[in-house]
C-alpha cells in the first residue's frame, strides 16, 4: 500500500508540474512588457463581449477538395489537375470529386460553389450567412509573382512546406521569421486586456483547450490550459477518496519545501493563484450553478467536445462568474496531413465530415447563449496540398482556402457570409499561380486574415504593424469579412 501511495504521489507531481507548465498557472507568470505597455496605452478597455476562436487544421489541409469550382469549365480544370474522379477501382490515385457529387452553394453574387460531400453543415451555414471562405491565403512576405519565384527574386518565408515553421508564421503574424516568439492571438490579449474587469480577472483571457501553442503566448498574457472536460488539475483535488487525498498533500508539500524566500513567495503565489482561478472556474462551469448547454454536440468527435467546452466557458464568460470583455480561444484537429489514403473511408472524408459538424453544433450552442453575434470563428492550417496525387495521396503545398464562422451580418453579427473572399485561383498544375505539381501561390497574407480578426475583436488600426510587422507591404492590412 505505502508503495502505490508513493507511486501515487510521483505521478500526481509530474502531473502538476506539466500542468502548471502547461497553461494553468501561466496567465500569473511575469513576462517581458515593453510592446504591450506601448500598446495598451492606445487601446481603451472594451465594453461588451467579443471572442476569438482558432481552430488549428494540424498537417496541412487540402482545401481545394473542400471547396471546389462548381462551374463546368473550372470543374473540368479541377478534374485535369487532381487526376480525375477517384475510384477505388479504376482510378485509386485520382484526387477528383465528381461535380454530380458535390453539394451546391451560392455565393450573394449568385455563382454556384461545390462543397465536398462531407461537409453537409458547412452548406448550413454558408446558406445562412455564417460562414465565410478565404481563398487562396498562405504566409506571404510580400505579394509575389511566379516570375519572380522562377527568377529567384522574390521575398519568400522561411522553410516553405515545413510543418512546424509554417505552423510558426501561421501563430505569430510575421511571415519573415520563424524564431519562437508571440503569437497574435497572444498579443491582441495584451492590448484588450482589461486588469479592472470583475468576476475572476486572475484568469488569462486566452484559453487553451488542445494544449499549449504559440498562437497564445502574449508578452503579458499567456493561456490558461483546460481539456475537454474543464480544468485539469483541480479534479484532482475535488474528491474525497484515499487518491484524491494523497494529491492534495502532495500539492501542500510541494508548496511548503525550501526555496529561496523570491522563489518560495513566487512558488506560493503561482499555486495558490492557480487552485484559486481554478476553482472558481470549476464552479462556473457546474451544471448545478448553469455552466452546462443543452445543444447535443456529436460524440467520438475530438473537436466538437473541445468545442462544446469553448462554448461553456463564452457562457460563463459573458456573466459575473468570469466577466472577461475579450477572449482568445484555441482549438484544434490533427490528421490532414494526407500523404497516404487521403481517398480512403478513414481520409479527408472523414476529417471533414468532423469538422463540419463540430462546426455546426458550435454555432448552435452559440445562438443557445446568445453569444452568435459575438463570436467568430476560423481555421488556420500549416499549407495547402498539392493538386496532383503522389500515388496515394498528396503533398505539402502553399496557399489554401480558410474559413470564418459568425452571426451573419444580415441579423446583427459581423460577419459578412455567404461570399467566397479573396481570390479562387483557377485550379491549373502549370498556371500562372501555381508552381511545382499544383502548389499554389497565395494571393492574399495570413496577417491581413489576421489582422481583420484582431481589428474586430478590438485591437486599434494603430496598433496592428506592431502584432503583424510585415502588414504595411500590402496594399489593404484587412479584408472585408467582418463588418
Amino acid at each position: 500500500m505505502k508503495r502505490e501511495i508513493r507511486e501515487d504521489r510521483r505521478r500526481f507531481l509530474g502531473q502538476l508540474g506539466a500542468t502548471l507548465a502547461g497553461g494553468t498557472a501561466l496567465a500569473m507568470f511575469p513576462q517581458f512588457d515593453l510592446v504591450s505597455r506601448a500598446l495598451a496605452a492606445t487601446t481603451p478597455p472594451a465594453s461588451g463581449h467579443r471572442a476569438l476562436v482558432c481552430i488549428f487544421l494540424l498537417g496541412g489541409n487540402d482545401s481545394f477538395n473542400m471547396l471546389i469550382p462548381h462551374v463546368q469549365a473550372e470543374h473540368d480544370v479541377y478534374l485535369a489537375s487532381r487526376g480525375g474522379v477517384y475510384d477505388p477501382a479504376s482510378n485509386s490515385q485520382g484526387l477528383g470529386i465528381a461535380r454530380s457529387q458535390l453539394l451546391q452553394i451560392n455565393d450573394v453574387a449568385g455563382k454556384a460553389w461545390g462543397l465536398h460531400p462531407g461537409c453537409a453543415g458547412l452548406k448550413t451555414l454558408f446558406d445562412a450567412g455564417e460562414l465565410a471562405f478565404l481563398a487562396n491565403v498562405g504566409t506571404l512576405v510580400q505579394p509575389v509573382t511566379k516570375d519572380e519565384i522562377i527568377a529567384r527574386t522574390a521575398r519568400l518565408p522561411p522553410s516553405l512546406y515545413s510543418h512546424n515553421d509554417q505552423q510558426r508564421l501561421w501563430m505569430r503574424g510575421h511571415s519573415e521569421s520563424r524564431n519562437a516568439g508571440f503569437g497574435w492571438g497572444g498579443m491582441c490579449a495584451d492590448v484588450l486586456r482589461n486588469p479592472q474587469s470583475t468576476g475572476l480577472p486572475g484568469l488569462s483571457p486566452s484559453i487553451t483547450v488542445s494544449g499549449t501553442n504559440l498562437f497564445q503566448a502574449g508578452m503579458q498574457t499567456s493561456p490558461y490550459g483546460m481539456d475537454s472536460n474543464g480544468p485539469q488539475l483541480l479534479r484532482r483535488f475535488s474528491g474525497a477518496s484515499q487518491a484524491d487525498l494523497i494529491r492534495q498533500q502532495a500539492l501542500e508539500a510541494l508548496m511548503q519545501r525550501d526555496y529561496s524566500p523570491v522563489m518560495q513567495s513566487y512558488y506560493g503565489m503561482v499555486g495558490e493563484g492557480a487552485m484559486s482561478i481554478g476553482g472558481a472556474l470549476v464552479k462556473a462551469l457546474d451544471p448545478a450553478n448553469g455552466g452546462d448547454i443543452a445543444t447535443v454536440f456529436p460524440t467520438d468527435n475530438r473537436l466538437a467536445a473541445q468545442l462544446r467546452m469553448i462554448a461553456r466557458t463564452i457562457k460563463a464568460s459573458r456573466t459575473g462568474a468570469i466577466n472577461h470583455h475579450r477572449q482568445v480561444y484555441f482549438a484544434s484537429m490533427g490528421g490532414f496531413d494526407t500523404h497516404d489514403n487521403q481517398m480512403g473511408a478513414n481520409g479527408h472524408a472523414r476529417l471533414l465530415t468532423q469538422l463540419s459538424e463540430a462546426l455546426l453544433a458550435f454555432r448552435h450552442a452559440l445562438q443557445e447563449i446568445g453569444a452568435l453575434n459575438d463570436t467568430v470563428s476560423f481555421t488556420m492550417s500549416d499549407f495547402g496540398r498539392t493538386l496532383n496525387s503522389n500515388g496515394n495521396g498528396t503533398d505539402h503545398a502553399w496557399g489554401g482556402v480558410q474559413m470564418m464562422m459568425g452571426g451573419a451580418s444580415a441579423s446583427g453579427g459581423a460577419l459578412r457570409g455567404r461570399q467566397v473572399w479573396g481570390q479562387y485561383p483557377l485550379l491549373e498544375l502549370d498556371g500562372n499561380q501555381a508552381i511545382q505539381r499544383g502548389r499554389l501561390i497565395p494571393t492574399t497574407s495570413n496577417n491581413q486574415m489576421g489582422a481583420t480578426l484582431a481589428k474586430w475583436l478590438g485591437v486599434d488600426g494603430s496598433d496592428l504593424p506592431t502584432i503583424f510587422p510585415g502588414i504595411g507591404n500590402f496594399s489593404s492590412s484587412t479584408l472585408g469579412f467582418l463588418g
